[in-house]
C-alpha cells in the first residue's frame, strides 16, 4: 500500500518513539508535539493511520494527563505499520 508523505512521517515517528516495538505504547500528545504540525492535523493523520490498521489507539485512560496537563491516549504501531515502513513506499501526493 502506498501512503501519503504526511501519514508516513507520523507513522515513522510513532515507530521511532516505540523503538519499532508493537508492544510498546507512546502518548499521542508526544507524537503531536514532535510532528510540529497543527494539533488537529496530526490528530487527523493518527486516526487515518488507525483506520488503515497501521497504528492502534488504546482506550482513553481515566483523566491521565501529560506534563502539559493535556489528557492523552496511548498509541502503538502495528505489524502492518512496520511492514509499510519497511516497504518505504510513499506518495508525493497530499
Amino acid at each position: 500500500m502506498t501512503i501519503r508523505k504526511q501519514l508516513h512521517d507520523v507513522l515513522a515517528l510513532t515507530a521511532e518513539l516505540t523503538h519499532n516495538n508493537v508492544n510498546k505504547d507512546v502518548r499521542h500528545t508526544l507524537v503531536i508535539d514532535r510532528m510540529g504540525l497543527p494539533e488537529h492535523e496530526t490528530h487527523r493523520y493518527i486516526h487515518e493511520l488507525e483506520s488503515l490498521g497501521m497504528i492502534k489507539i488504546q482506550p482513553r485512560m481515566n483523566h491521565a494527563t501529560d506534563e502539559k496537563g493535556r489528557e492523552f491516549r496511548l498509541i502503538n504501531i502495528t505489524n502492518g505499520g512496520l511492514q509499510e515502513l519497511s516497504s518505504n513506499q510513499t506518495s508525493p501526493l497530499d
